[in-house]
């Protein structure tokens, strides 16, 4: 309901400012996109230090949390606007949110002075 609330603010802010509902969620696939960029770059980096063992247990890891992230996010965008025109400004806020915290997990793989 948090959530909702959030959206439903972000949406008359960006209705405030002039933004349509499409330009919001355009906007949110493109914090995502970015979002999502950071996260490969951190895993790429991550994969790096790890041995043949720790890569294929990391692939299946990400793989899962990718799953998991997509479905989470769906249910945000179902259960609070569903076939609304907010549902992709939830899906992608939820996906960005849940990638960034997903990037800070990673990013303590890292070695100390690591560039993250």
């Amino acid at each position: 309901m948090k959530t909702l609330v959030l959206y439903v603010l972000l949406a008359t802010l960006g209705a405030a400012f002039g933004q349509s509902q499409m330009e919001m969620n355009a906007e949110a696939a493109a914090e995502f996109e970015k979002a999502d960029r950071r996260l490969n770059a951190v895993y790429a980096k991550v994969q790096k230090q790890l041995d043949v063992q720790g890569r294929a247990k990391l692939r299946i890891a990400q793989r899962a949390w990718v799953e998991f992230r997509d479905a989470e996010a769906e249910l945000h965008a179902d259960t609070e606007a569903r076939g609304g025109s907010m549902a992709p400004l939830i899906l992608f806020g939820t996906m960005t949110r849940l990638t960034e915290a997903r990037t800070k997990q990673l990013e303590e793989f890292l070695q100390p002075g690591e560039d993250h």
